[in-house]
């Protein structure tokens, strides 16, 4: 459960409710809905898009693909006198084709999709930049997004709380770099998750001729990468330092990090699953099926091994399924780049971002409950999960009600 953002505590660990905070300020001491005039936007991260089309899209596509395959069949059989037969049986097994269902979730894997029913539910407007504007798109540069953004700020009749995570940050910062007009009056406070403010070094090891080669296949540009390397944003942050500080002092901000160490290997992972079927318990269900064949037919032997080996492949391939299931739920979908930053940088990170990387001078700085970079936009079922939907919806809105609370808005 990541909890609440410093609820009624002495100081700002997000989702740590009650305890002293490392960094940043206590939070509030509840949520409440916005006033009409207010309204959240949300800001998706690097190719949050194309997950999200993955999310919605892939299982039909795929489907689609095999049926389309299937119904072009045809059997052409040879027969007597030179005659010959063509039986097109494609449409038949097309529509007979068992379905394949991929191990999705509704709403898997697409950023703020929880957090966008639960606005529903609590009654907060909101609108997703992905969905209000034609322009932005997650594999595009930063400074081609902050365009979108602020065509967007600049034709809404709401006060903005924006609400970005990772890339969008940066999407977000220079936009409203480009637009102080919009301090105070427009955007009123802005909550940022997982920011790569100073860079990733994940990032770093992508060429930039092959990010333009294959983000150009998704419709978007290698400098989108590039945007988030150290080089890169060490220089873009020394020389807006002092339109950051004037920005930080106009609006609230809190920038929120989270952290964990990859509990799991690949050889963890393949240790897990052989444990989950090869236990105690198999072995015993083994061990009865020879016994039961063996007393069937015991002067047969081979016929006792064939048919017992025949039924503990059918039991084996039964447990597999369940223990891959849970197996794969100790897998996290950032463990492999967390060990890497871990060796490369040895600092604390999400297993994208280094925690010191995402802070902005004169912001809030929240440290949010153990998880990945995942872990405060989406779920990643079938991979392991480390936060609830509930605690990512409660953690989102008391971060928006904090923000709101330290405006100077007149609302």
């Amino acid at each position: 459960m990541a909890g609440s953002a410093g609820i009624g505590g002495n100081g700002g660990v997000a989702g740590v409710g009650g305890n002293s905070g490392t960094d940043g300020a206590g939070g509030v001491g509840g949520t409440a809905a916005l006033p009409e005039e207010q309204a959240v936007l949300f800001v998706g991260g690097f190719m949050s898009q194309l997950y999200e089309e993955m999310s919605l899209n892939l299982e039909n596509d795929m489907n689609g693909a095999l049926q389309n395959a299937a119904r072009v069949l045809n059997v052409h059989i040879d027969l007597p006198l030179n005659q010959s037969i063509d039986i097109a049986i494609g449409d038949a097994i097309a529509d007979a084709l068992p379905r394949i269902e991929l191990p999705i979730e509704p709403g898997g894997y697409i950023s703020f999709y929880t957090q966008m029913n639960y606005f529903n539910v609590k009654g907060v407007a909101y609108q997703n930049l992905s969905d209000v504007s034609e322009s932005f798109d997650t594999s595009e540069s930063v400074e081609h997004n902050a365009a979108a953004i602020l065509e967007f700020l600049r034709s809404t009749d709401k006060q903005i709380i924006i609400v970005s995570h990772s890339k969008g940050g940066l999407d977000t910062l220079d936009a409203l770099l480009g637009a102080p007009e919009l301090w105070g009056v427009t955007v009123v406070g802005w909550v940022a998750l997982q920011a790569p403010f100073y860079g990733s070094p994940v990032a770093d090891q992508a060429p930039s001729a092959i990010n333009a080669l294959l983000l150009s296949a998704v419709g978007g540009n290698g400098q989108s990468v590039d945007d988030l390397k150290t080089l890169t944003r060490a220089p873009y942050m020394d020389a807006n330092e002092e339109r950051i500080a004037s920005l930080t002092a106009a609006i609230p901000i809190i920038s929120a990090y989270s952290t964990y160490e990859a509990s799991a290997s690949v050889a963890g992972f393949a240790g897990t699953f052989a444990g989950g079927v090869f236990n105690a318990r198999l072995v015993s269900d083994i061990t009865q099926i020879v016994v039961d064949n063996y007393w069937a037919t015991p002067l047969n032997i081979p016929r006792v091994i064939s048919a017992s080996t025949t039924a503990a492949i059918t039991l084996i391939r039964r447990r597999a399924e369940d223990a891959l299931s849970a197996a794969i739920a100790t897998i996290g979908l950032m463990d492999l780049t967390n060990v890497y930053m871990n060796n490369v940088s040895g600092v604390p990170n999400d297993g994208l971002v280094p925690k010191d990387s995402t802070a902005l001078a004169g912001a809030i700085h929240r440290q949010m409950a153990l998880g990945d970079h995942a872990s405060p936009v989406m779920d990643v079922d079938p991979l392991k999960n480390f936060w609830t939907a509930g605690a990512r919806n409660e953690l989102t809105l008391e971060l928006v009600t904090e923000v709101r609370s330290l405006s100077d808005s007149p609302l």
